[in-house]
């Protein structure tokens, strides 16, 4: 009876020590912090869901572009690559994350107010390859120009998470947090940027194909692959 009731308050003592942080490997590592990093977990796992769905989109038989379905599938692998190596930083500094639900609304909303910068359009229209009702603006058929859309909304989706990495770089600045200054700089700032920059390339080339955009988005799908 006592081996139960000492089991029994083990459990409970290591399911409590599982909420808290772990106060022998934590130092200088602020709790608003921690709240920060498990966000921007969640828009890398967001970031991730949608470069699926994408990726799902371009592998259908009536889009056929394996080229774009490829590209979309290694920027999924990626971001989920990046929310490990946060879920990572945060036990090695002695924190705690807690995840919520990651799905479609989720990620629409998170993207809702994304300006992507566009003439043709005044938000991202990331969503509309993942809803089954289209909005005005960005309808499913965008004029056919399935790659375009796609990479400016990607553009978009990797400024936005950018800017929240750059904000979180200036809170760990503030809390004197050197470490994570470090750690975002050198693994995830450097590639955000030269992400963006990519992404910024394709849309461009992508852009150029007025005479003939099925002509120029196929030769395109054919490098990406």
């Amino acid at each position: 009876m006592a081996l139960r009731i000492l089991s029994l308050g083990l459990l409970l003592a290591l399911v409590a020590a599982d909420t808290k942080f772990v106060d022998y490997v934590r130092q200088n590592y602020e709790a608003n912090i921690n709240e920060e990093l498990v966000k921007q977990i969640q828009r890398e796992l967001i970031a991730s869901y949608t470069y699926q769905a994408y990726s799902s989109f371009f592998g259908r038989a009536d889009i056929a572009l394996p080229g774009f379905k490829k590209f979309f599938s290694e920027a999924s692998t990626e971001e989920r690559e990046h929310a490990q190596k946060l879920i990572d930083y945060v036990n090695q500094r002695g924190g705690h994350a807690q995840f919520s639900e990651t799905d479609i609304a989720t990620a629409c909303d998170a993207m809702a107010d994304v300006s992507i910068l566009s003439g043709t359009r005044s938000r991202a229209c990331i969503c509309e390859f993942l809803r089954t009702k289209s909005s005005n603006e960005c309808g499913p058929s965008f004029d056919g120009q399935y790659g375009l859309q796609a990479m400016e909304d990607a553009l978009a989706l990797e400024r936005f998470v950018n800017q929240k990495l750059l904000d979180l770089h200036g809170l760990a600045d503030t809390a004197g947090d050197a470490h994570l200054t470090h750690v975002l700089e050198h693994e995830f700032l450097e590639e955000q940027v030269s992400s963006i920059r990519e992404l910024a390339g394709f849309v461009t080339r992508l852009r150029s194909f007025k005479t003939n955009y099925a002509l120029g988005e196929y030769m395109f799908d054919q490098k990406l692959q």
